[in-house]
C-alpha cells in the first residue's frame, strides 16, 4: 500500500468518526442518565427483593428503558433535523450482544443472579469501550470503569454486589452522562 493510499483510508476513518460524533451529540449523556438510573433502582432491587420478584423486576425495567432508549433515538432525529444511519448499527450491535449474552448464558449455565448481572454489565461495559472509539475516548473511560467496578466488586465485596453497583455503576452512568449532556451539546 502507497502512502497517499494509506492517508487516504485515514481520512475516511476520521470522517466516519467525526460524523458518527456530531450524530451522536449530547444525546450519549442521556441514554447513559436513562440506563444510569434504571441500573441504580434495578440494582437496589436486587439487594432487597425477594428473589420471585426480580424477573419481572428487571423485565419491566428492560422495556421501560427500551421506550425511553427509543423516544430519545427519534428526538434526537427529530432535533437535529437530519435522518442519521447510525442507529441502525447501533441497534444491530445491540442486538447481537444480547444474542451472544442469551449463548453465553444458555451454553456456559450462567445461573447466579449475581454473575448473570455481572456479565450482562461486563456486556454493556464492552459496548460503552467499544463506542467510544469511534465517537469520543471519555465514552470508551466509562466502559473501562465499568468493568473494573464490577469485577472488583465482585472479586472483593461479593456479599454487597448489587448494593455497591446500584451505588458505583449507576452514578457513575448517570454522573458521566451529566457530564457528557454539559460538554457535548
Amino acid at each position: 500500500m502507497d502512502e497517499d493510499r494509506a492517508l487516504d483510508d485515514l481520512k475516511v476513518i476520521r470522517q466516519v468518526m467525526e460524523r458518527t460524533r456530531r450524530d451522536v451529540g449530547g444525546f450519549s449523556g442521556q441514554f447513559m442518565v436513562l440506563w444510569g438510573a434504571i441500573w441504580f433502582v434495578g440494582f437496589l432491587a436486587n439487594q432487597y427483593l425477594p428473589a420471585d420478584a426480580l424477573g419481572w423486576f428487571w423485565l419491566g425495567s428492560t422495556v421501560l428503558g427500551g421506550a425511553g432508549s427509543s423516544w430519545l433515538g427519534v428526538r434526537m432525529g427529530r432535533r437535529s433535523g437530519v435522518r442519521s444511519p447510525i442507529w441502525r448499527p447501533i441497534l444491530f450491535w445491540m442486538v447481537a450482544m444480547v444474542v451472544f449474552d442469551l449463548l453465553i448464558v444458555w451454553l456456559f449455565d450462567v445461573d447466579t443472579t449475581r454473575d448473570l448481572a455481572l456479565l450482562i454489565v461486563l456486556t454493556v461495559a464492552l459496548n460503552y469501550f467499544q463506542v467510544g472509539l469511534f465517537t469520543r475516548w471519555t465514552v470508551s473511560v466509562v466502559g473501562a470503569a465499568l468493568a473494573a467496578l464490577a469485577v472488583g466488586t465482585a472479586v472483593l465485596l461479593p456479599d454487597y454486589f448489587f448494593l455497591v453497583m446500584a451505588f458505583l455503576s449507576g452514578g457513575l452512568l448517570v454522573g458521566s452522562g451529566l457530564w457528557f449532556m454539559r460538554h457535548e451539546e
